[in-house]
């Protein structure tokens, strides 16, 4: 192997990311994908049902379209005037406009005013019927804006005419019925609740009476204020009298206390008690500071002492005679003031027992007075709307007002468009559902994760498509070598002969194969894989184009490469095409006896010139009586396969289909493995299955799958 040339082609990593499965839930791709390559059958059934739907529009007789508007009132005088009551929100409600609502507009199909429209147009058209109206009868509403559109067809220019005048009256006089019919209901509610309402005012206006009368209630607010400021008053004197209690008992103590002292400079004393009192104290003073002076001169003994202490103890006498009445005196005065207290207290709770129940009296008269406030002032409104809805019932005029006159009926084009656009959408529907049916019966592979589920083997490389190096390019290019390769002319154009057809066959493909001979590990320098079989599930997958493109990779890396062309049955696939000079091929040396085996193989191998390192062997049998089988059966087969791998370096077979024939089982042990070329959107699922499981069954080793001709 020439290290120099290897060494510039190196692998290169396809990506295989586009062509992921995705996992779980709707294959959007896929469902594209399979539309697309039925494109053509899903464009003819639409255009097969759009032209359909068209002539069977076209054959239609022709139907006419007119109509009108109508808008409906918004707000009358009486729906504002009742609408501020509460009580009368039945009222507001059923009476005013006659609005436009689903439930009226459904009503303006009813029997009872399409009826007789019918009845009015039978003698002018005999095949009129309520069906026939309502059927193309369309009613249109705008409850924002208060109108009503009205459309109808018809096949009869005049008919359509003719019922729209007619349905303009009906529905004029139906929102005047509608309108007088609420006016009524209106009156006969207010009839009813007038009497009630009055009968509760006289009943609260007596209860009144009978609280101003039990309660003598004038002015409730300033009665209870007068009320309050009396509680007032006796409070503050309540404090008064509790304030002068405790100051007289804080006296009568330090009175008691002086005089059980028997102090005869008693301040208190003095001030609560009686002049007799403070007489006898001044006397006892004298008395005392007499026999003071008198004891200085007499002895106790003394006549003159025994006066003074005798008068002394009558003055003693006397004095406590006068305590005791000072102490009966001051008992009375807190008695007195405990009295005043306690009498205080009694009125100040009557007084607001009095005040609770004058608050519960005026606030129940103030409830009864609020109450009848507002019963009066509904009854006054009601009186009003009465006399409001009197004056309405009087009116004739319909609450629905026409916008627009009937126009001239025009003929209704929307008709063939709806067919058109009907039939392309139920075309494109069949078409759809015929492309995957379609899809699903051809069973075709279309995408190499399908390829690797059904073999189980890893996938060598991804041979892209490409239009402009198609199979007819191909020849063409190997046709214009054939004519520039000529004796006289061989050695002058051989170099331009090759890099011609390298430049213009090979180019679009070297990396994929650049990327499946890596994956084999044929750049190896010391490769496992010395021969190979190149084969496919079904003829036409491209196996050939495969096996000479590989070879042609490895030899332009210095390798010696052999494509032998085994597949005796189509002799003119490869060899032929490559414009080779021999005569003479693969069964030429099986079915020689007489010819030494080197010799054959020397005379039948010839070089390509699109590579110095590149062989062909052909297969250059055009006899279909020979045993194709038998010979690749043969000891000679296999003893050729040996001498074959010892003269080159690697050897590539191009064998049959598996599934068409047996080749591959026959060859497959005496080679390194199987390479199997499966072409996208060719080979059926089943065949596939069945190959791979041909291949399992007779344990061929299988080194991978290589998938041809890739749309991107």
């Amino acid at each position: 192997m020439k290290t120099s040339q290897s060494q510039q082609i190196q692998p290169i990593n396809q990506s295989f990311q586009y062509y992921e499965a995705s996992e779980g839930g709707l294959n959007l791709s896929d469902f594209k994908d399979k539309i697309i390559r039925q494109i053509h059958v899903v464009v003819g059934i639409t255009i097969f049902m759009s032209s359909l739907a068209f002539v069977s529009a076209l054959r239609r007789t022709p139907t006419y379209e007119a109509g009108f508007e109508i808008l409906s009132e918004r707000v009358s005088i009486e729906t504002k005037v009742t609408s501020s009551v509460s009580q009368s929100r039945e009222t507001t409600e059923d009476i005013g406009a006659v609005t436009l609502d689903e439930v009226q507009v459904k009503n303006l199909k009813s029997p009872d005013l399409i009826a007789p429209i019918v009845t009015k147009l039978k003698e002018k058209y005999p095949g009129i019927n309520y069906d026939s109206i309502t059927s193309t009868l369309s009613l249109k509403a705008d409850e924002k804006k208060g109108i009503l559109e009205v459309f109808y067809q018809h096949s009869d220019r005049e008919q359509v005419k003719d019922v729209l005048e007619e349905l303009i009256q009906v529905y004029l006089n139906y929102s005047l019925r509608k309108r007088q019919s609420g006016v009524n209901r209106g009156l006969d509610f207010l009839n009813q609740q007038i009497p009630r309402i009055q009968t509760k005012v006289n009943i609260l206006n007596y209860k009144l009476q009978e609280l101003r009368k039990k309660y003598n209630i004038i002015a409730p607010e300033a009665q209870g204020s007068q009320l309050s400021q009396r509680i007032d008053t006796f409070i503050i004197k309540q404090i008064e009298y509790k304030s002068q209690l405790e100051k007289t008992q804080r006296q009568a103590a330090l009175a008691k206390k002086e005089l059980n002292e028997e102090s005869t400079t008693s301040t208190t004393a003095m001030l609560i008690g009686t002049s007799r009192y403070n007489a006898l104290l001044e006397d006892l003073q004298k008395i005392d500071s007499e026999i003071a002076k008198q004891s200085a001169i007499f002895s106790d003994q003394s006549t003159k002492i025994q006066n003074l202490q005798e008068q002394r103890r009558a003055i003693v006498s006397l004095i406590n005679l006068e305590i005791a009445t000072i102490q009966q005196k001051i008992d009375n005065q807190v008695s007195l003031e405990q009295k005043q207290i306690q009498a205080i207290n009694r009125e100040i709770a009557n007084m607001q027992k009095s005040f609770q129940e004058w608050l519960e009296v005026t606030g129940k008269y103030e409830n009864i007075e609020r109450e009848m406030t507002i019963t009066v002032k509904q009854l006054n409104e009601l009186l009003i709307q009465r006399e409001a809805l009197r004056l309405e019932s009087a009116q004739k005029e319909a609450p629905w007002k026409l916008l627009t006159l009937v126009g001239e009926p025009k003929r209704n084009a929307a008709s063939i468009a709806n067919y058109i656009v009907l039939g392309t959408v139920l075309g494109l529907l069949l078409g759809v559902g015929a492309a995957l049916l379609l899809e699903t019966s051809q069973n075709l592979v279309y995408n190499p994760n399908q390829i690797q589920e059904i073999t189980n083997q890893p996938i060598l490389g991804i041979i892209p498509f490409n239009n402009s190096y198609n199979n007819l390019y191909f020849q063409k290019i190997l046709d214009f070598i054939k004519q520039l390769y000529s004796k006289e002319k061989q050695s002058i154009n051989k170099n331009y002969n090759r890099n011609y057809a390298v430049k213009n066959l090979l180019s679009p493909y070297v990396e994929a194969y650049v990327f499946l001979a890596s994956n084999l590990s044929l750049f190896a320098k010391d490769k496992d894989i010395h021969s190979l079989i190149v084969t496919s599930t079904i003829s036409g997958e491209g196996k050939s184009t495969v096996a000479l493109n590989l070879a042609k990779v490895i030899a332009a890396s210095g390798t010696r490469v052999l494509v032998v062309d085994v597949d005796i049955r189509n002799p003119g696939n490869l060899t032929s095409a490559m414009a080779l000079s021999s005569i003479k091929g693969l069964s030429d040396i099986l079915l020689s006896d007489n010819l030494d085996a080197a010799i054959n193989i020397k005379s039948v191998i010839e070089q390509s010139f699109l590579d110095e390192n590149l062989f062909i062997l052909s297969s250059r049998n055009t006899n279909s009586d020979i045993n194709i089988s038998g010979l690749l059966a043969s000891a000679k087969m296999r003893n050729l396969m040996q001498e074959l791998q010892q003269i080159f370096e690697l050897v590539i077979y191009d064998v049959a289909s598996i599934v068409d024939y047996a080749d591959v089982k026959l060859l497959a042990n005496n080679t390194d493995g199987v390479v199997l070329v499966t072409g996208l959107g060719k080979l059926q699922g089943l065949k596939l299955k069945e190959a791979v499981s041909q291949l399992n069954i007779s344990k061929i080793p299988m080194l991978g799958v290589v998938i041809n001709h890739l749309t991107n």
